[in-house]
């Protein structure tokens, strides 16, 4: 959802390695939190990365260290959850893990 629930970097397909700094907008309202997660693709084994708990708008949501994942296809997702525990639909973009 522009403007409430988006990753802006890194960008769907983008190569990513070591630490990156994953940035994009976390704000609706009666906000709660947010989380970040990554899934090897074609699993639902998500884990997660990090998460906060103050919005967030075109700014950093926090790193993410890829230096202990194999090298291959991964879905990244931004996971925002209201003040009464309700998860909105998450935004998921396609990365490729590639570290030395």
């Amino acid at each position: 959802i522009p403007e409430q629930i988006m990753i802006t970097s890194p960008e769907p397909g983008d190569p990513v390695s070591g630490t990156v700094d994953i940035t994009g907008t976390a704000s609706i309202p009666n906000f709660g939190f947010y989380k970040y997660e990554v899934a090897l693709m074609g699993s639902q084994n998500w884990a997660t990365i990090s998460a906060g708990r103050d919005p967030k708008i075109n700014t950093s949501l926090g790193p993410w260290n890829t230096t202990s994942l194999t090298n291959g296809e991964y879905f990244l997702r931004l996971v925002i959850t209201d003040n009464v525990g309700v998860s909105l639909e998450p935004c998921v973009i396609a990365v490729r893990v590639v570290n030395e």
